[in-house]
């Protein structure tokens, strides 16, 4: 079992991007000042759509924290990068450069990590469906049309031949770990997992694993979605679970609020750079905190459902605290999942409830998603990094536009204001619809 193995696993890097602007500090500011940086979707025209709020990230320079060398590797591969796998490449470079690792000199033919065996380097990455943008296979498809219907063979014959010939490498959900393995010579252990909004904290997971069992000494755990594009938009507004509040988009998400309308989508990334402790401290790493554990679990309800009693959250909680070796009660504070959909929130707390036992009434529960909307698979890492920074204060933030809280589940909801943090220990949830569900144990390093 991994409690058997005896390797410690500290955070020392911290990478994100998010709606609340780059940087983990600029997340973790937007959520202390109660600040949202949900807006009118600039992106391409959603007038037409039921809902036209977003969190969108602005200003991203994907070259953020590189080298001049990695710079000009990721200015000539943008255009067959996605937003999704941009914002991923930004958030890693971030956490690296926050790790405190020498970047290494290539006028001295230095390799990028000069103090590190990059055998012993690796990533581990979440991802979900990236689509295409749409006007890039509209020529094509129009190509393929014979007397004005769509044809497989016109297609073979008149469309693939008008499209792009790298265009699904700028999909590909492996893209994310590919071109920062690339840009940061990681030739260690790497994965993809295309497990929606529990991309996040099963990449921790499995990162945290490789290091344990001694397969590592540096890996990157990030995820990366944007869903932000009118594919994405139009296809949460026909499954209703959108918000339509457009007229005070600030107040668009409202996790766990009696008067709650629904998800607001929203893009960014996070990364994370892990480290067996032992390695940290030998380099006199600055520590944010150590990752003590994680779970998963599956929701069974269905497709486009949750489960009615939260058994996938209750399953990943369980497992995330046994593997911690942490009682309920010992928790400091909750960084749940909270999208602002009911029966996403209420799936959560049945399950918080079921796992937590009687802690559920005392230990205090919040939620980011109020700041950002719903990142997908970036969102469970980037409140993680977010909680790092604020929790290392001894604060539980309260929940950004929670007025009226819903009392299912009997959760002890913080709102109005902060919360003293009763213990360095944090439990992290998310919560997939027709998905997988992932939890997370940290300790804050305060």
């Amino acid at each position: 079992m991994e409690r058997a193995l005896v390797r410690r696993i500290a955070i020392t890097g911290l990478g994100v991007v998010s709606p609340a602007g780059i940087g983990a500090g600029a997340l973790a500011d937007a959520v202390r000042a109660g600040r949202s940086a949900v807006g009118p979707i600039t992106r391409f025209d959603a007038s037409a759509y039921p809902s036209r709020v977003a969190g969108e990230v602005r200003d991203l320079d994907p070259t953020v924290g590189t080298r001049k060398d990695q710079g000009r590797y990721i200015k000539k591969m943008a255009k067959v990068m996605a937003a999704d796998i941009q914002l991923a490449v930004a958030a890693a470079n971030l956490a690296i450069g926050d790790s405190g690792l020498p970047p290494g000199d290539p006028k001295a033919n230095e390799p990028v990590l000069p103090t590190i065996d990059h055998a012993r380097f690796g990533m581990v990455f979440g991802s979900s469906f990236i689509p295409t943008e749409l006007d890039e296979l509209a020529g094509p498809v129009q190509a393929a049309r014979a007397g004005g219907e769509f044809t497989l063979h016109g297609w073979g014959a008149r469309g693939i031949p008008q499209v792009f010939p790298l265009w699904l490498l700028k999909y590909l959900p492996n893209m994310h770990s590919c071109h920062t393995g690339i840009l940061w010579d990681a030739q260690g252990p790497s994965n993809s997992l295309t497990c929606g909004e529990a991309g996040g904290l099963l990449a921790l997971d499995e990162a945290s694993r490789l290091l344990r069992r001694g397969a590592a000494d540096w890996m990157l755990a990030g995820a990366g979605e944007s869903r932000v594009n009118p594919v994405m938009i139009m296809r949460y507004c026909l499954l209703a679970r959108l918000s339509t509040a457009g007229g005070d988009p600030a107040a668009a998400c409202r996790p766990f609020d009696l008067d709650r309308g629904g998800q607001v989508s929203a893009e960014g990334a996070a990364v994370v750079m892990l480290e067996a402790l032992e390695v940290a401290e030998k380099r006199g790493a600055r520590i944010y905190g150590e990752v003590l554990g994680a779970g998963a679990g599956t929701t069974t309800a269905g497709v486009n459902a949750c489960d009615l009693g939260g058994r996938g959250v209750a399953t990943a909680v369980r497992a995330a605290l046994e593997a911690a070796d942490v009682q309920p009660e010992q928790l400091g504070a909750i960084v749940a999942h909270g999208t602002g959909l009911e029966m996403q929130d209420r799936s959560e707390a049945l399950g918080l409830a079921a796992a937590l036992g009687p802690a559920v009434r005392t230990v205090p529960v919040t939620a980011i998603k109020g700041v950002t909307g719903d990142m997908g698979a970036a969102s469970g890492l980037a409140e993680l990094a977010a909680a790092l920074l604020i929790m290392k204060d001894g604060q539980v933030p309260p929940i950004l536009n929670c007025h009226r809280p819903d009392g299912v589940g009997g959760l002890n909801f913080v709102t109005g204001g902060p919360r003293p943090l009763a213990s360095d220990r944090i439990l992290v949830t998310t919560n997939a619809i027709g998905g997988q569900t992932a939890a997370a144990v940290v300790r804050v390093k305060r």
